[in-house]
């Protein structure tokens, strides 16, 4: 297990104090209590159903954003500890599962917690921002729970920090008396693309106060919530209980392979599980073709789905690695399902996919999946890249 690097003399006596309290409204006991002065806080708490969880949390203190320039609605919590700003931090994640990493602001003047992916955040920057707005609080403080997606850019970053993501991220805010679904909940979706992560908070937040969904009988609701059995759940999963890695984006690209295996013309259908290489490789009418699978965001604009078409990481030295070039495959699929709520697909030439606006050579991040150049079918679009060579 990696080791948890310790920041010694941090002012926590608040934020301590406010989980504390958060986890026995919760109705947990708790076992083991950490110093305030150390970060991040380790608690060792056993829930009222006998559950015994171990929870890491970065926390953080939230606030309105005083600063001169911002806007009026407009809170944030900052990330760090101690005053080493320059180098990258990394947050423990315990590859096992047996420890729950948290991060999260507490903000006492909203009596709330607003969390993100930890997954997202290491390594991380200190001191960087986690901006939201009043709006998304007085939801939340209504609710109980509320998930909203945040963008992110590196506009406002004056060094270069290519191992820092900047894809877009959700968060989540929450009272204190859900202090403890949420760490199940972190448990579960910890690293899961933001558009089935946040699928997955409006389903909680839909559900909050009514009594457990019914599923077919016989079926486990993990079975109901991916649209796959058991069997192939564990074909998904490989063999390796880190469930998290699997969910993260292979059962999309399972469902697609399902897809691309009975898609009229469709043959040789190859899944590519390499760094730098695209999802799929297949043959239609005698060519090749290389394609990829991204999830839609959950949040619609105007023009509908979207996808954040960019890598999470950039190389050393060129930030415009972040973002994928027309010639590295000939077709993006986009997975409806954190809209939808239904496996299904759209193609696209990724050709005909605007440019970015300061890379060359690249396609812009802010992909709108709609317009007539997008297909639900695949032959449809091949049968174009066939014509256009």
């Amino acid at each position: 297990m990696a080791a948890i690097e310790r920041y010694v003399g941090v002012h926590g006596s608040a934020n301590v104090a406010a989980i504390s309290t958060a986890l026995r409204e919760c109705g947990a006991e708790i076992l083991s209590e950490p110093r305030a002065d150390v970060a991040p806080f380790e608690f060792k708490v056993k829930a009222a159903d006998g559950e015994v969880l171990e929870l890491v949390c970065y926390a953080f203190t939230a606030n309105r954003y005083r600063q001169q320039g911002r806007p009026a609605d407009e809170h944030r919590f900052q990330v760090k500890y101690g005053s080493e700003f320059d180098r990258y931090h990394e947050l423990f994640i315990d590859p096992q599962r047996q420890k729950i990493t948290l991060m999260f602001g507490w903000h006492e003047e909203r009596g709330l917690f607003i969390a993100v992916d930890p997954m997202v955040h290491t390594p991380t920057w200190f001191s960087m921002s986690v901006e939201f707005k009043a709006r998304e609080l007085s939801r939340a403080a209504k609710s109980g729970w509320h998930g909203w997606e945040r963008e992110r850019n590196s506009a406002r970053r004056k060094l270069e920090m290519p191992r820092v993501a900047y894809t877009t991220e959700t968060v989540l805010a929450f009272t204190p008396k859900n202090f403890l679904k949420y760490a199940r909940f972190e448990r579960v979706a910890s690293g899961l693309d933001p558009g089935e992560r946040l699928l997955l908070m409006d389903r909680m937040e839909a559900r909050a106060g009514k009594p457990p969904a019914l599923q077919a009988a016989g079926q486990h609701p993990l079975e109901a919530q991916l649209g796959l059995s058991a069997n192939e759940i564990l074909d998904v999963l490989g063999g390796s209980f880190r469930l998290l890695v699997a969910v993260r984006g292979s059962v999309a690209e399972h469902h697609l392979e399902r897809q691309l295996r009975v898609t009229a013309g469709v043959s040789d259908v190859a899944r590519l599980d390499e760094d730098g290489q695209p999802d799929f490789e297949l043959t239609f009418d005698r060519r090749r073709f290389r394609l990829e699978c991204k999830n839609v965001l959950r949040k619609q604009t105007r023009l509908g789905p979207r996808v954040d078409f960019q890598k999470t990481r950039a190389a050393k030295g060129n930030p415009c690695s972040r973002f994928y070039a027309a010639t590295q495959f000939e077709v993006l699929a986009a997975c409806l399902h954190p809209v939808t709520e239904k496996w299904e697909f759209v193609f696209v030439p990724t050709n005909i996919l605007p440019a970015h606006k300061s890379c060359d050579g690249k396609i812009t991040a802010n992909i709108n999946v709609n317009g007539p150049q997008w297909s639900a079918s695949l032959p449809a679009v091949l049968e174009r890249l066939l014509v256009s060579a």
